[in-house]
C-alpha cells in the first residue's frame, strides 16, 4: 500500500513540474516568432550575430508585425499575376543564366514554387529594421538532391532579382540553405525544378567503347595471330601434296633402275 502511495505521488510531483516547464517554455518564447523557414544562423555584414532578431513569416499567413504583412501582400499580388517564376517581370534572362550555371538542362517554364517567405529583423520593440550591407542567412530547408534550387527575393515592391547561384549553397545531407543577401531583407521565394544533368543524354546514347579482343593482345607475345592462323591448314595440304608428288616421282625412278 505504502509503495502504491509512493508511486501516486511521485506520478503528481512529476505532472507538476512537467506543467511548470511548459509554462515558462511559453514564457520564455520569442514574441516575434514566424512559421516560416527556421533561422539556423544569421550574421550581419559586420559578422555580428543577428539570429535571435530574424523572423520568418510563410506567404498566406498573418504575422504580429504590421510591416512584414505588407511585404507579403505584395509579394502575394505578385505571384498571383505571375503564375509561375517565370512569369516575374525582369527576371527570366536571369532564370536561365541561373539554370545554366547550375548545369540543369531545364526550361525556366519547369521551375516552380516551393517556399514563398518573408525574412525580417525585428528589434525589441516590434519593429522592422534595415541592416545595412549584406547578411548571410542559414535556413533549415531540405533540398532533394535530384533538384537544383534557384532562390528569388523580392527587394521592392514589384521588383524581383535572382540571388547569384554563388551565394546559395545547399547542403543537401544536413538540410540547410545558405544565402547572402546584398540588397536587403524582404520576401524570398525558393523555386527548385528536377535537376538533368547536361550531356545524361549524349552519354546514354552513345555506345560504350569495346575492349580489343584478347587475340589481337595474344599476337605481340609471339604466339601466331588470327590472321597467319586462318591459312595454317592451306599450307599444310600443300606440303602434305608435294611430298606426295616426290614420293611418287621416287617410286616411279626405283621401278626404272630395276628394269
Amino acid at each position: 500500500m505504502k509503495v502504491a502511495k509512493t508511486f501516486i505521488s511521485a506520478a503528481v510531483v512529476v505532472s507538476m513540474l512537467a506543467s511548470t516547464a511548459l509554462a515558462a517554455d511559453d514564457v520564455s518564447s520569442p514574441t516575434y516568432d514566424g512559421d516560416g523557414p527556421a533561422v539556423i544562423a544569421a550574421t550581419d555584414s559586420e559578422g555580428n550575430d543577428v539570429t535571435p532578431m530574424m523572423v520568418t513569416t510563410e506567404l498566406g499567413t498573418e504575422s504580429a508585425v504590421d510591416g512584414i504583412n505588407s511585404y507579403l501582400e505584395d509579394a502575394q499580388a505578385d505571384i498571383d499575376a505571375a503564375g509561375k517564376p517565370a512569369g516575374l517581370p525582369g527576371i527570366e534572362n536571369d532564370l536561365k543564366d541561373a539554370l545554366d550555371t547550375l548545369d540543369a538542362d531545364a526550361d525556366v517554364e519547369d521551375l516552380t514554387f516551393g517556399e514563398v517567405f518573408d525574412c525580417s529583423y525585428v528589434d525589441e520593440e516590434g519593429n522592422v529594421v534595415e541592416l545595412e550591407g549584406a547578411v548571410t542567412i542559414t535556413f533549415a530547408y531540405e533540398v532533394s538532391d535530384e533538384d537544383v534550387l534557384i532562390v528569388l527575393h523580392n527587394y521592392e515592391t514589384g521588383e524581383w532579382e535572382v540571388i547569384d547561384p554563388s551565394k546559395v549553397t545547399v547542403d543537401y545531407d544536413n538540410g540547410t540553405v545558405t544565402v547572402v543577401l546584398d540588397n536587403g531583407l524582404s520576401p524570398l521565394a525558393f523555386v527548385t525544378v528536377p535537376k538533368h544533368e547536361k550531356n545524361d543524354a549524349d552519354a546514354t546514347s552513345t555506345p560504350t567503347p569495346t575492349s580489343k579482343p584478347k587475340a589481337d593482345d595474344s599476337s605481340s607475345s609471339g604466339t601466331t595471330s588470327p590472321q597467319t592462323g586462318e591459312h595454317a591448314g592451306a599450307y599444310i595440304l600443300i606440303i602434305a601434296a608435294a611430298l606426295a608428288v616426290a614420293g611418287v616421282v621416287c617410286v616411279k625412278r626405283a621401278k626404272n633402275s630395276v628394269r
